[in-house]
């Protein structure tokens, strides 16, 4: 049976970190009471997270709330993604604009965990033009050639039109003085996921050409994805394993 005093600080964490999205200084008390109070802890991990479907995340002194995979209340749709993204309808599949939006947040992933394991960050950044080139180098092995076919069959998806919208778009749009502004480049389109992780609270951008992890995506990748399977197919579409070769 849990006291009063703990479920209650269970549900007041809960609720603000819902408006919220993490603990800032005004809510030391709150967190501290709530680290001290394993019932409290325990009414989240075996209660709220399980029912609510997200994971209350811990970094120093700080609690940051996350969706947990598929959570369909929390989590995003591709329509709200969509909107987030600010990503126009017009002659594109829509699916295909975000599917490019999801490996850019993979290939960003994969500069800043450079490892076997998505498990240790290797680097304090990423710079947007070594990005755009490594981007550029992994669609065009997944989208051409044999690899690209049995990707494309084996994942019922057309790997080789992602690999054509990319290329068939310039890596800046050369009119413009501030790329985020643009909309038919590799840059531009970089510039608007990122932008988008910054919003979420998962990095910040540097003056348009810099992408620097926070502590909580540092923490998400490292210590709370721990779906080694999903991993390991994730980092094999990009750097070609021997999935294929074997």
């Amino acid at each position: 049976m849990y006291s009063k005093e703990s479920v209650e600080r269970a549900i007041k964490l809960f609720v603000l970190l819902l408006e919220k999205g993490e603990t800032d200084e005004l809510d030391r008390d709150l967190v501290f009471a709530y680290k001290e109070d394993p019932a409290a802890q325990e009414i989240v991990a075996q209660m709220i997270e399980k029912e609510a479907g997200i994971k209350i995340l811990g970094v120093g002194d700080k609690l940051y709330v996350t969706p947990a995979i598929d959570n369909k209340v929390f989590g995003y749709t591709n329509e709200e993604l969509r909107v987030k993204l600010g990503l126009r309808s017009d002659n594109v599949a829509m699916g295909l604009k975000l599917y490019v939006a999801y490996f850019i947040i993979l290939a960003t992933l994969a500069m800043f965990y450079n490892s076997d394991d998505l498990n240790t960050k290797v680097r304090q950044y990423v710079p947007i033009e070594e990005l755009e080139q490594y981007i550029t180098e992994k669609l065009q092995m997944t989208g051409e050639g044999e690899y690209g076919a049995y990707l494309s069959q084996e994942y019922e998806f057309n790997f080789q039109q992602v690999a054509e919208f990319w290329q068939n778009m310039p890596a800046f749009d050369e009119t413009l003085t501030n790329q985020r502004m643009g909309r038919n480049s590799r840059v531009s389109y970089i510039l608007k996921v990122w932008s988008f992780l910054e919003g979420e609270g998962l990095a910040k951008l540097a003056i348009d050409s810099e992408l620097h992890p926070t502590d909580k995506l540092d923490h998400m990748v490292r210590k709370y994805y721990s779906h080694q399977k999903r991993k390991n197919d994730l980092l094999a579409l990009i750097s070609q394993k021997e999935i294929f070769y074997a």
